[in-house]
């Protein structure tokens, strides 16, 4: 009976991780840019994560759909979890943003009374969409590099694709009205505090980052102690062009072989 594979180090995971890591931590700092060089309004920096939480949303979906095979009775509800996920998470995501539009608008709460002005400005700045591209690219770079060319489509199950995506989205979008709340009304939208407010999401980016990708090496390993290990020694088998092919059972669950 060979070795179940043990857990790699954390170290290792992590190294192999750096490049995405890294590049999440640069452009979560890059609303700072923003803030210090062109004034931006506590309106424009949230709107920066909600474009964020769109992208990520959109390539997790991805992930979910890639990570489901051939057709069968779990693959059905599969395809229903991945159904559920995308209308949960973009429904939340279109009612932050409402409701962060008209908080931090003025639409809603006027601090001392008066609208503040020039909120919609950075809108129109090309420096604006930059900032946006730049999680945009950030997010598909991290889909390529993680999901593609690590090829954790092989043992990741659909359930365990969107787990990630609804964390990072209830702690950050929450974090971020909670703390745009406080830099908007009591602070009356100070510079100062704002650039804290970035640094704090930048940090929770990087943490829930990191966290990920520690989860997923641990479920690769759980997969492959619970399949046992394959000929190949590394609890896959080896598909077309040389390629992991579709690990089952998926998430833990056991089929029977028909007879």
């Amino acid at each position: 009976m060979p070795d179940a594979p043990s857990a790699p180090p954390a170290g290792t995971t992590l190294k192999r991780a750096l490049p995405g890591v890294l590049l999440i931590a640069v452009v979560s700092l890059a609303p700072l840019w923003g803030v210090l060089a062109q004034d931006w309004s506590v309106l424009a920096v949230v709107f920066v994560y909600v474009a964020d939480g769109v992208a990520d949303g959109l390539t997790f979906w991805l992930r979910a759909r890639r990570a489901q095979g051939a057709v069968s009775d779990e693959d059905a509800k599969d395809r229903v979890l991945v159904s559920e996920f995308v209308r949960t998470y973009f429904v939340v995501v279109a009612a932050m943003a409402i409701v962060l539009y008209m908080v931090f608008s003025g639409r809603l709460l006027k601090p001392g009374g008066i609208t503040p002005e020039g909120v919609f400005e950075p809108f129109a700045t090309w420096q604006f969409w930059a900032v946006v591209a730049g999680f945009v690219a950030v997010r598909w770079f991290t889909y390529w590099w993680d999901w593609v060319r690590g090829e954790e489509a092989a043992f990741m199950p659909p359930a365990g694709v969107v787990a990630a995506p609804l964390r990072r989205l209830f702690v950050l979008q929450f974090g971020v009205l909670v703390g745009g709340l406080v830099v908007y009304w009591p602070l009356a939208s100070s510079g100062a505090a704002l650039v804290v407010l970035v640094l704090l999401v930048a940090a929770a980016e990087v943490a829930l980052a990191v966290l990920e990708r520690l989860r997923t090496a641990g479920i690769r390993v759980a997969m492959e102690v619970g399949l046992g290990a394959a000929p190949g020694g590394d609890g896959t088998t080896t598909g077309s062009k040389g390629r992991p092919a579709r690990i089952r059972p998926r998430g833990g669950r056991r089929r029977e072989r028909r007879r």
